[in-house]
């Protein structure tokens, strides 16, 4: 078996491929074989770097998810203020609707809330991007004057539910990019400003 730094570096190397082969392929149209030709690495590289495919596949959805918050933290270090940071977290989300492929590797393990290890990397997902919005919109109203950490919370669902249905919106060209991005920022705005 590899030494621990040098599986650790494989697997950083390997997500990027593995991440985009789910987010196209889905889970279950997704076999090891597909994935190692993918990597350009034989099947049994995969297995000694991971112990089967759900492990590959939770990997991947927690890689992409940890890629979107290294993004946020860049934008929201950019930012002149906190009040700026949600609006470039908004801009940004709006932007990146359906990029890096999150949303469709999230749609396929929804399908496989049957398994409970499954479910819960989606929980921890979920509660971690909850969070992060929390506090952002928490340090935003609090310079606004506004609301309180219920209303924060709440806000949060609800703006990660408008996330999800804008790439449902995506996925089924129900509306073009522009016509989505105007009603992302609308409905976000209302949101974060609790209106």
């Amino acid at each position: 078996m590899p030494r621990p730094q040098k599986t650790e570096e494989r697997r950083r190397e390997l997500l990027p491929v593995l991440a985009a082969a789910f987010s196209e392929l889905g889970y279950r149209r997704a076999t090891t074989a597909e994935l190692a030709e993918r990597c350009q690495v034989q099947e049994n590289i995969l297995y000694r770097l991971w112990p089967d495919k759900k492990a590959i596949f939770l990997a991947a959805l927690d890689y992409l998810f940890l890629r979107r918050m290294d993004k946020w933290k860049t934008e929201i270090e950019k930012a002149a203020s906190h009040e700026s940071s949600v609006i470039r977290l908004v801009e940004l989300t709006s932007n990146d609707l359906g990029e890096h492929g999150l949303y469709r590797v999230i749609f396929t393990a929804l399908n496989e809330t049957e398994d409970v290890d499954v479910k819960n990397a989606l929980q921890r997902l979920y509660r971690r991007y909850h969070e992060r919005l929390v506090l952002e919109l928490g340090k935003y109203r609090k310079l606004s004057g506004m609301s309180t950490a219920t209303e924060c919370a709440d806000s949060a669902w609800a703006l990660i539910g408008l996330v999800s249905f804008m790439n449902i919106v995506l996925d089924l060209d129900l509306m073009d990019g522009k016509e989505r991005k105007r009603l992302f920022s609308a409905m976000a705005f209302k949101l974060i400003d609790g209106s």
